[in-house]
């Protein structure tokens, strides 16, 4: 399974008319969108000012620097007029995956994925059977070699515990590295 395959489960006409993603409260949030390093190469390749990603702890991915709007700050590559993303079709797998997030577990003894609930169609939909289907493919998504290693090489991609992220997988084998 290739990290094209993944496709969104949201409608894009609920994606255009929520105000959760791409939005955050301070210039510093941890949960700005981390860019793999090829990632990042594909879009500097394209003409994507470098200076827009600050490296991470993993010496490998980059989190986008996000900039001022109104109240709040927003991801560059976000149009808040339009509610598009000027890099839709090549954003980044911390993109791809939402609302499904990769973060440690509460006690940091294993790496986890879940459902961030704050995600208005996430809350409704959650029980149902599409979702939970689609949650499945999910779990072989990211359980897949080439998305694993990706995700272990950038290890900056698991983020923190977040009480509002329901837990329903534990990936296999992804916490030995840091247990080292």
């Amino acid at each position: 399974m290739s990290l094209q395959q993944l496709y969104q489960i949201i409608p894009t006409e609920v994606c255009l008319s929520c105000d959760v993603c791409c939005r955050f409260l301070n210039k510093d949030s941890h949960l700005a969108p981390i860019f793999t390093e090829n990632e990042t190469g594909r879009l500097v390749s394209k003409g994507i000012d470098r200076t827009l990603f600050k490296e991470q702890k993993d010496g490998k991915s980059s989190q986008i620097t996000l900039i001022p709007h109104e109240d709040y700050y927003i991801c560059p590559f976000f149009e808040p007029e339009t509610q598009h993303c000027k890099i839709y079709a090549s954003r980044p797998l911390d993109c791809r995956l939402y609302p499904f997030t990769i973060m440690f577990s509460q006690d940091r003894n294993s790496v986890v994925l879940g459902v961030d609930m704050l995600c208005p169609y996430s809350e409704e939909r959650y029980e149902s059977d599409s979702f939970q289907q689609f949650m499945r493919h999910v779990i072989d998504y990211v359980e897949s070699e080439d998305v694993r290693s990706q995700i272990l090489e950038n290890w900056s991609l698991i983020g923190e515990f977040q009480d509002t992220v329901k837990v329903f997988h534990t990936i296999r084998h992804a916490i030995e590295p840091f247990n080292t």
